[in-house]
């Protein structure tokens, strides 16, 4: 059943991507791609950085807020990646370089994270900023890739600790997005098998799994104790610490 249940996600994924509507499978994406736009809407334009872009879900919202964007991806999902690569190790992106990084839902499959904050930290300009979403209540995914949770306090030290200062950090969604993720995967890949159901699966979906459900997380998902996901925005120090060294 699972191997059946991912190819029909990885169908699906391309569908909603062609569409631009990736962030409406579940609520906790709906969720993290809402607070991704309104972080952002905070941050000054400029060229930045999408670093693990994957499908580009945030490339119109970047284009929108006046950015010119460089996307990095360990491949080119037919999304028109800019530059292929691992954001641990940017070679191609000259230090100070760029305005922004924006890095959603990518740390937790990286082996070694702090290596990409430090490359964050390295192309950005003094003071430039980085808009950064992690999971901390996820399913096992992209196995065997999937290496890491994260809480706020661990969250903010790793940033200090390569020279950032976190401005703003949220959660997004609680414990009844995280169950709705589940409940919206099984839903829309057993709709997406069906000929000509998947518009309707799609629709039903984000009526009452994201739209509908959202009141209830916001109400009864208990956020602040069971955070489904973190959105954060921070701001690169003047000078960055010396390596072994921790800021504050």
């Amino acid at each position: 059943m699972l191997p059946f249940l991912r190819r029909r996600r990885r169908e699906l994924d391309a569908w909603l991507t062609q569409r631009g509507l990736t962030h409406t499978f579940c609520l906790a994406s709906y969720l993290v791609q809402s607070g991704v736009r309104n972080h952002l809407a905070a941050c000054a334009p400029g060229r930045v950085v999408d670093a693990g872009s994957g499908r580009g879900p945030h490339r119109a919202v970047l284009t929108e807020h006046g950015c010119d964007v460089l996307s990095l991806d360990v491949e080119d999902r037919g999304e028109g990646v800019d530059l292929i690569g691992d954001i641990q190790s940017m070679p191609d992106i000259a230090s100070g370089s760029v305005d922004g990084v924006v890095c959603t839902q990518v740390l937790e499959h990286l082996p070694r994270p702090c290596e990409a904050l430090s490359e964050f930290a390295r192309v950005l300009r003094p003071r430039g900023w980085l808009v950064l979403s992690v999971p901390h209540l996820s399913a096992i995914h992209e196995a065997p890739h999937d290496y890491f949770r994260y809480t706020r306090y661990g969250l903010v030290s790793m940033l200090e600790a390569q020279g950032f200062e976190a401005l703003r950090v949220e959660e997004t969604g609680g414990l009844i997005a995280f169950l709705g993720h589940a409940a919206s995967a099984v839903w829309l890949a057993l709709g997406a098998s069906v000929p000509g159901f998947r518009r309707l699966a799609w629709a039903a979906n984000y009526l009452l799994l994201v739209r509908l459900l959202a009141p209830a997380d916001r109400w009864l998902g208990l956020p602040s104790l069971y955070p489904c996901n973190y959105v954060v925005t921070a701001r690169r120090a003047t000078a960055r610490p010396r390596p072994g060294e921790t800021t504050g």
